[in-house]
């Protein structure tokens, strides 16, 4: 006995079959799409018993599985867990993003947030609407906070390689349109400069009083890097992959300063530190040595663990400090984090009047940013400065306010 029922082949050459399964009280017509040039076939079902209709599905569904495959697509379609499932395990094998990063994160964002909605659905059905259907769906389920527009915007950035690399399986014939809602122009989250000056102060003792604890170089090490950080203005995936042998030193008239080659969203570029910054430079490079008991090699990182790995992130170390100074995390609706020392870099180098042209070359990024995002601190000079259309370059204004450690 067939396990079909009332099967019929619409084209009368075994390329659309529409049949029935037997044995079940209301069976919807199924659909078996082959194509030429392409191996396996496509079972669908038409989710409906009236025979007209699923004719009519039938026919479009091979007339665009026919297109798709054309265009070096495939036959078998898979669920966007199985493509998510097949891109982990190659990016893995990659080792780190294209910046140096890991992938740890985007994949637990992925599985946090995307899998549960996406997962089952055939990832060449995924559209616009369904994309439109998530950014609802997201905005009512989260786990501790309601995510902003500009956090959608940035689990978009995580699922899109996912997308890519079916497109370049041949899973899907083209990227879906994936915009998510528009976020809103928000200030950077940054600290005030008597906030700042209790942060360096504490963490003396706070790294004093690690000193017995096994978190004394975690804490040591994070001293230095807000040090660094907060006197470079350089991004948190910048100073993660800095090495000895992209340091070095330049003179300048009021003394020598301390240059740094580092690969950011603008390509390569080379950012001066702040005067003074060879010191918290300089202890990294001593307790290496210390570790090593030899000279730290050239191309080993700055920001690493004892067996020289690079250390990936500092965020629980980083609120742990801001815990001990009495520094609150939120502040006017957002939280600070490692990143706001960037902003707080940008701010007080507008506020003491350095050329927000060469401020963008240090910081690697562009004038129209530094005015979009912190405007507030741009004096009428600078803000004429910044919108006049005829940009010529000005010499760097040494800093002779800036607080050091």
């Amino acid at each position: 006995m067939s396990k079909y029922d009332d099967q019929r082949d619409l084209r009368g050459d075994g390329r659309v079959i529409l049949y029935k399964r037997a044995g079940l009280k209301d069976p919807k017509w199924q659909a078996r799409i082959r194509v030429p040039n392409a191996s396996g076939y496509k079972i669908i079902s038409t989710k409906t018993a009236d025979l007209r209709e699923a004719e009519r599905f039938a026919l479009n569904l091979y007339e665009d599985t026919y297109l798709h495959v054309k265009a070096g697509g495939s036959v078998q379609s898979k669920t966007f867990k199985q493509v998510f499932d097949q891109w982990t395990k190659y990016v893995t094998t990659m080792g780190h993003t294209r910046r140096g990063g890991s992938w740890d994160s985007t994949i637990n964002r992925i599985e946090t947030c995307a899998l549960p909605f996406f997962g089952s659905k055939k990832i060449n059905m995924i559209g616009a609407s369904d994309f439109s259907d998530y950014w609802a769906w997201r905005k009512n389920n989260f786990n501790r906070k309601k995510p902003s527009n500009g956090t959608l915007k940035r689990e978009r950035t995580s699922i899109l390689p996912v997308f890519k690399f079916a497109l370049s399986h041949g899973y899907i014939s083209a990227m879906p349109e994936t915009d998510p809602p528009k976020a809103a122009l928000e200030r950077r989250p940054t600290f005030t400069l008597d906030e700042w000056t209790t942060i360096y102060t504490k963490a003396r003792a706070w790294v004093d009083e690690g000193e017995a604890k096994a978190t004394w170089r975690q804490r040591y090490m994070l001293q230095q890097y807000i040090l660094i950080l907060a006197n470079t203005g350089l991004r948190i995936g910048e100073a993660r992959n800095i090495r000895w042998s992209d340091l070095r030193t330049v003179a300048s008239p009021d003394g020598d300063r301390l240059v740094a080659e580092v690969n950011g969203k603008t390509g390569v570029r080379e950012a001066v530190f702040m005067s003074q910054s060879q010191l918290y430079i300089k202890r990294l490079y001593d307790l290496r040595w210390k570790e090593l008991g030899e000279k730290p090699p050239s191309d080993g990182l700055v920001f690493c663990h004892k067996d020289g790995t690079a250390i990936q992130t500092m965020k629980n170390a980083f609120v742990s400090l801001l815990k001990y100074a009495g520094v609150p995390i939120e502040r006017n609706g957002g939280s600070r984090t490692i990143y706001s020392l960037r902003h707080f870099y940008a701010t007080m180098r507008l506020s003491n009047d350095t050329s927000p042209f060469l401020l963008a070359k240090q910081m690697g990024t562009s004038v129209e940013m530094l005015e979009k995002f912190y405007g507030q601190t741009v004096s009428s000079e600078l803000a004429a400065q910044i919108t006049r259309s005829n940009r010529t370059k000005v010499a760097i204004e040494r800093d002779k306010e800036y607080p050091f450690e």
